[in-house]
């Protein structure tokens, strides 16, 4: 009889034990995990604090803090959060050239085995004074001495007038232009590149002084293109070592346009 005690007191111990292991475990909680901005003009940067809070009964492990594009960035004071204690994550998402809708999430990783990925999201509205069309200037060089030019439509959306004061590029080597277009508030922004460029992408900016009241600053994007005079892909064939059965690959060489080439000899 003594033995039988002794080993159902060692079971419900036992049991006690597991029951104490299964609760010690850490929770991920934030009280507001979606930031609405509002309604935001396209030249700003938004900027929120993010609180976790573990409440939990073991130690909260934050793995990584991982927004979803480079536009957002996500700082945490502190890796390990206690029971009980909280962290804070201070976002920042830039809204330079985005329009209308939008939402950014950021996930965090951690140690809390019912919620391992648990995801903050900050969206709203973006609104813009002004429109750049294209996008992106694209400047491309038929050869590395070619020179090259390309022009953007600057508009007011909200239909206000405008003057562009000065113009400025970041390399330097781009001279600008910018012609206002009849009856709309909007300009025409040329630009010209001379220098030579060795073959490859390059980016650059151009920056545009304005007498607008909320907009003083413009940026556009600028890419030039310079192509090799001749690509070949791939640059390398792998054939297999032992085949029984006929094998073939494909090489693609490629000109500039406006160019004459022929294959002479393989």
């Amino acid at each position: 009889m003594p033995t039988i005690f002794v080993l159902a007191l060692l079971l419900i111990c036992a049991a006690l034990s597991t029951s104490a292991a299964e609760v010690a475990a850490p929770q991920i909680q934030c009280q507001e995990a979606t930031y609405d901005f509002g309604s935001r003009d396209a030249s700003e940067t938004v900027e929120h604090t993010f609180i976790l809070k573990n409440t939990g009964s073991a130690d909260l492990e934050i793995k990584k803090a991982q927004p979803a594009c480079g536009c957002t960035t996500a700082e945490l004071d502190k890796n390990i959060i206690p029971p009980g204690d909280s962290a804070k994550i201070a976002a920042k998402l830039s809204l330079d050239g985005r329009t209308g809708e939008l939402q950014k999430p950021i996930n965090i990783e951690s140690n809390d085995t019912s919620n391992p990925t648990f995801q903050l999201l900050i969206k709203g509205i973006v609104s813009a004074d002004f429109q750049i069309s294209p996008s992106t200037m694209m400047l491309r060089k038929d050869s590395p001495e070619a020179s090259a030019a390309a022009s953007v439509i600057v508009k007011s959306l909200k239909n206000e007038p405008f003057e562009i004061l000065t113009s400025q590029s970041e390399s330097g080597k781009l001279k600008i232009r910018w012609d206002k277009l009849p009856d709309e508030n909007a300009y025409q922004v040329t630009a010209n590149l001379e220098d030579r460029y060795e073959p490859g992408q390059y980016g650059d900016k151009i920056t545009l002084e304005t007498n607008h009241p909320t907009r003083k600053q413009l940026e556009v994007s600028v890419l030039v293109v310079v192509p090799a005079p001749i690509s070949v892909a791939p640059s390398k064939i792998v054939l297999p070592q032992e085949t029984s059965s006929p094998i073939s690959r494909t090489i693609v060489l490629k000109y500039p346009p406006n160019s004459t080439f022929t294959i002479d000899k393989i």
